[in-house]
């Protein structure tokens, strides 16, 4: 039977030939295929260290050049991995201890070899589970410092960074620090899923490292915002022209699979040190400022500014507030009609949320449902609307008043949650309102991701019995082939389309086509923002079914609906009776 020996590369650190055969033959008698090479000076044991990789050094004491000591220094200079022996004929006690404390591993006397290859054994088993521990703990920095999605630094590594900086740079230098957030993230993730985010978020990444240069720090703070430390930057001129460059490179189409994404991108900016001493300072600054870019919208960027904070208080307020505000009964529901353009008879309204904190005017929808959706109080407050505007419509009829059709926004969290049509059909069933007096208005961009789980959940909306109507219809992903086979009954005109119609110009063309696409697909059409009788003209020409809008009538309180649906009830009434 053969045995293979164990390889063995050994560095040997002696200026007599005859002594390095010695340790070179009890190696190999021990089952060593020993690789060897033999220095003697200084010089050629650091070249020789640099240049090629060895599993062992084996050094004598007393050479002419250079002692073990010094050896040593130059070994654990180089690398601190690799085991270090001595062995000499003669060396003191003292200085083989002192050996020992500055990192050598064992030390032999020439006359007793016998020992070597035992501790040689021992050093290779040893120096492997160093090696083991020394992956586990470049694992674990890994792990802890860095982002396991993108590369990046993670938080921690960030803040250490930022600590580190400002602890060693005084107030003549400086520093920006570019917080970057990604704009409608979530409804990526909401619509594609969680691979197509992170995919989003590594090319993110990659895009971010050409923006910023090699001495330039990135990190992934979380979720999808970035951070970026440039040294040697104060001026909010420079700092703009790093703004664009970023904008720059998010203008590019993420290619994901087969869809095309746009993603843009919000950047704030604190700077080193007018803006903060502390790096906790510094970087609240900077997210008070990303918070005001975020706010314009788009692709935005703002430099801190100390009256920022008032808009950071402002908005924590609201946040507090709005958590209490359903409990309290804060919110109130108004109602703008919608009419037969044809017959002038009020068919239906849409249900639109308002919050009244007490001693002050209504807020209007715009300046805190953004905040709902990002606390995901959307989910309660929209069943709260649900279940409001449901009592409402069935307290109408049951006085008296001509049935209709109440609509009500679903947001994309709101349509995504699981289980909502057993929400809607406990709250029909609580209030007693017939699904047909119930209509759910969607936008194009729920309708137009996931189109399979979207058709099942609509599906069993339909199934219950209620309306479905595609909002804000042109300003998206206006497509046929979803209108095809979505179970939907009306499209909704979005307003920027009838606002801009003055004489038969601007978006006449997208109005007709909307309307002959519906009309096509036997869905009722209904224009909002009807403000002029220029405009209610041309939708009439056009065919337009039903409209909404200041002209006819602006939201307004229920009792106020419900005098109004009593007058045109009586006037259409009247009309019949004078023609007849």
């Amino acid at each position: 039977m053969i045995t293979m020996k164990k390889e063995l590369r050994v560095l040997v650190v002696e200026d007599s030939e005859d002594d390095a055969e010695l340790v070179r033959n009890e190696l190999a008698d021990g089952g060593f295929a020993v690789a060897h090479k033999r220095v003697e000076t200084a010089a050629s044991l650091k070249a020789t260290l640099e240049h090629e990789s060895w599993d062992m050094v084996i050094c004598d004491h007393n050479l002419p050049a250079l002692d073990s000591l010094a050896a040593l220094a130059i070994v654990r200079e180089v690398t601190v991995a690799v085991p270090f022996i001595i062995v000499s004929g003669l060396i003191p006690d003292e200085v083989a201890i002192e050996a020992m404390r500055r990192g050598a591993r064992d030390f032999i006397r020439k006359d007793n070899l016998s020992k070597l290859v035992p501790i040689v054994e021992r050093e290779l088993q040893e120096a492997a589970v160093r090696a083991d521990l020394k992956v586990a703990q470049d694992s674990l920095h890994n792990v802890s410092h860095f982002d396991s999605l993108t590369g990046l630094p993670n938080r921690e590594h960030l803040f250490k960074h930022l600590k580190s900086k400002m602890a060693c740079t005084g107030n003549d230098l400086s520093f920006a620090v570019f917080l970057i957030d990604l704009n409608r993230f979530r409804q990526v993730t909401k619509s594609l899923g969680m691979w197509a985010g992170n995919k989003v978020l590594v090319e993110t990444a990659e895009r971010l490292r050409v923006v910023f240069g090699e001495n330039d720090f990135i990190a992934r703070l979380g979720a999808d915002t970035f951070v970026a430390v440039v040294p040697n930057l104060d001026q909010d001129a420079r700092a703009e022209e790093i703004a664009k460059a970023i904008h720059n490179c998010m203008d590019e189409v993420f290619q994901i699979d087969e869809h095309d994404l746009f993603v843009k991108a919000s950047v704030g900016v604190s700077f080193y040190p007018k803006d903060g001493q502390e790096w906790d300072d510094l970087f609240k600054n900077a997210e008070s400022a990303l918070h005001n870019a975020k706010a314009a919208g788009g692709r935005s960027y703002q430099a801190y500014r100390p009256e920022m904070d008032a808009y950071g208080k402002e908005r924590l307020v609201m946040e507090s507030a709005l958590h209490h505000a359903l409990a309290q009964e804060e919110f109130v529901l108004h109602y703008q009609p919608q009419f037969n353009l044809f017959d002038g008879q009020i068919i239906g309204a849409e249900a639109l949320l308002r919050w009244h904190q007490p001693g002050s005017a209504l807020i209007p929808p715009g300046k805190f449902v953004p905040i709902l959706e990002e606390t995901g109080l959307i989910v309660p407050v929209g069943e709260w609307v649900l279940r409001a505007a449901c009592k409402q419509n069935k307290q109408w009829q049951d006085d008296g008043l001509p049935p209709i059709c109440v609509a009500v926004n679903l947001s994309v969290i709101q349509f995504r949650q699981p289980g909502l049509a057993q929400i809607i059909k406990k709250i029909l069933k609580e209030t007693g309102l017939s699904p047909e007096y119930l209509e759910l208005e969607i936008t194009e961009n729920i309708a137009m991701h996931s189109e399979e789980a979207t058709i099942a959940t609509l599906d069993e909306l339909r199934a219950i019995g209620i309306q479905i109507s595609i909002d804000d219809f042109g300003t998206g992903y206006s497509s046929l082939s979803y209108l095809k086979r979505f179970p939907i009954d009306r499209l909704k005109i979005d307003q920027s389309f009838v606002r801009d119609h003055q004489d038969g110009t601007n978006d006449d063309g997208i109005v007709m086509a909307i309307i002959g696409m519906g009309h096509g697909l036997k869905l009722k059409v209904i224009a909002e923002g009807v403000e002029t009788k220029a405009q209610v003209d041309f939708l009439k020409l056009k065919g337009c079914d039903e409209v909404q809008g200041y002209l006819y009538g602006k939201p307004m309180e229920a009792c106020n609906l419900a005098l109004l649906m009593t007058e045109t009830t009586r006037s259409n009434k009247e009309i019949c009776e004078v023609m007849a």
